[in-house]
């Protein structure tokens, strides 16, 4: 008792100033724990609990990121064969900002590529932010070194490839801009709306400080959000139809087009242009004298006597002449200033012929006669309601309307066998004959048929115009049989298809007046089989010179390569 007395009183005794001091020690300790209690939960929150998110911001501000594909929707035939994205190939890409030594890495690329030193400082002297290079027939070596990583700026990787080297149908499909990656030509810039993808997939690739790729790291791919599903094209052609087309114009190296169409619903089955050109190099042609670009399915040239189809099918339906009426040809009809001869009048000089014969030999004479009794506005609007001079597919925007002139500008004489202004696509020629051959009834030219999604189901079937009737059956019976002799006794025997149900059609050979006339257009349009029509084919081959020698061939061959070769 005495002791604890002794105590307090030695604390009443303690100064003041004592006490505030160790009271002070004491809140600044709880002080320095609690914050290091707080400093402790915050690392353990940071270096625990946000460990993954922390370090993928980090390694996110060494990455670089490498396009390497938009998504874009692909392309399909009518039978769900791809025409676009075919092949998976090795490419390297190169990111100019990231390149240390240029020199040496052009040498490394182009060797690894298999291309021109030259080509390769061009292609990366651009303003892309990442260019991209096939490899074909490169060397290994280099090629190995690219991909260990050790170039700068430089990865080799494999992807899809939307352009191969053995793509067909390439003036109908097109082709994407290298920069802004639209489309800008063919079914590639009409439908670029729907094709066009959601984004641009990615390779991230882990840099260093100095921008170097770090080896062992690797690159994953980064796929970019779907803000909707994409779209794919599925056309009406017809894939092995196209190849039948393509190889035989190559083989017997073509200049010119050919269009199939299925006569009773108007889709195009296969369409053709040559020369060709590669999608993948656009720049080769920039100066080209040559026509690579250009699809002559749908280009207007002089259309020759083709045209009599027309002529004839409006002295028919206007009730002008009848099928037992003679003609006597004499080798050459006066018009105007003009003489105009007739090519077959050998074949014809001591008799009578009928307007079937005279179409089947192509009789000049004749024709500018029953085109003076119909008269040239009744053969125009007949022309005009056939299709030429008219657009046919909108699909195409590449397509010319062809041309047909006034009565003034040419004059009957001309019109009658389709010489003077008169021009015409391919594609119209085509059109044209599915009509007779399906009794008078024309359908337009479809080369969309419908929008798929990736499994190939529709998404959306596009709106077809309606069938229109523009020749009456009686006349639409009447060519036909016209079309038919035109093969089996006429200028276009070599078209002839009995063995394989018969066919019809009409030659031409027209004059254009390039280089002073040398150049002449051969021409054979018509159908297939006679007996059941399905097919109607235009061969259009620039100065093929003759029809019947050049363009019927042409049209037999691949005509019976679809008979014997195709299942539809």
């Amino acid at each position: 008792m005495e002791q604890e007395q002794m105590k307090d009183q030695e604390l009443n005794e303690l100064p003041m100033y004592t006490v505030i001091q160790k009271k002070r020690l004491r809140l600044t300790a709880l002080i320095f724990v609690f914050f290091s209690l707080l400093a402790i939960g915050r690392l353990f929150y940071i270096q625990v609990y946000k460990y993954k998110d922390y370090s993928k911001k980090a390694v996110n501000q060494r990455m670089v990121y490498i396009p390497i594909s938009e998504n874009r929707g692909e392309i399909y035939d009518r039978n769900m064969i791809p025409f676009t994205g075919r092949e998976i190939k090795k490419v390297v890409i190169v990111y100019p900002d990231y390149i240390y030594n240029k020199s040496a890495t052009v040498d490394t690329v182009a060797k690894a590529c298999g291309m021109d030193r030259a080509e390769v400082e061009r292609r990366i002297s651009g303003t892309q932010d990442a260019v991209e290079l096939l490899v074909d027939k490169g060397d290994e070596e280099h090629l190995a070194l690219i991909e260990s990583g050790r170039i700068k700026g430089v990865i080799a990787l494999e992807k899809k490839i939307r352009y191969s080297d053995n793509s067909i149908a390439r003036h109908v499909i097109g082709y994407i801009g290298r920069m802004d990656k639209k489309g800008q030509m063919g079914i590639e810039k009409s439908m670029n709306n729907y094709l066009a993808g959601s984004g641009t997939d990615s390779i991230a690739a882990v840099v260093d400080s100095s921008k170097n790729i770090i080896p062992g790291l690797g690159f994953r791919k980064v796929e970019a959000s779907r803000d909707g599903e994409n779209y794919n094209i599925k056309l009406t052609m017809d894939y092995h139809i196209q190849s039948i087309i393509e190889k035989t114009m190559e083989q017997h190296r073509l200049e010119g087009s050919i269009v199939l169409m299925d006569i009773r619903t108007g889709d195009i089955l296969g369409m053709a242009s040559k020369p060709d050109f590669d999608q993948n190099d656009l720049n080769k042609y920039m100066d080209s004298e040559g026509s690579e670009l250009i699809n002559k399915s749908v280009w207007q040239f002089d259309l020759g006597s083709v045209f009599k189809t027309v002529v004839a099918a409006a002295a028919l339906e206007n009730n002008v002449v009848s099928g037992a009426e003679k003609y006597k040809c004499t080798g050459s009809v006066a018009f105007g200033e003009y003489d105009i001869k007739c090519s077959t009048f050998k074949t014809h000089e001591d008799r009578e012929i009928d307007m079937k014969e005279a179409f089947a030999l192509s009789c000049n004479s004749t024709f500018v006669s029953l085109g003076m009794r119909v008269g040239a506005e009744k053969v125009l609007a007949m022309a005009e309601k056939l299709g030429l001079s008219q657009k046919q597919c909108f699909t195409l925007p590449e397509e010319k309307a062809g041309l047909l002139p006034t009565a003034r500008e040419d004059g009957i004489g001309n019109i009658s066998i389709g010489q003077g202004k008169i021009q015409a696509t391919p594609l119209q020629v085509t059109a044209l004959m599915a009509a007779i051959a399906n009794d008078g009834v024309m359908n337009s030219p479809q080369l969309v048929d419908e929008l798929v999604n990736a499994r190939g189901i529709t998404i959306r079937t596009l709106d077809r115009s309606r069938p229109a009737p523009v020749l009456s059956p009686n006349t639409a019976r009447y060519l036909k049989e016209m079309l038919l002799e035109v093969t089996r006794t006429g200028t276009g025997k070599q078209a002839n298809l009995d063995e394989y149900g018969g066919s019809g059609g009409k030659t031409s050979s027209a004059q254009t007046g390039i280089n002073q006339g040398d150049v002449v257009h051969g021409w054979f349009s018509g159908f297939f089989p006679y007996n059941n029509p399905q097919y109607a084919m235009t061969v259009f081959i620039y100065n093929g010179q003759s029809g019947g020698g050049s363009a019927a061939p042409v049209f037999k061959e691949i005509a019976v390569g679809i008979m014997e070769g195709v299942k539809r």
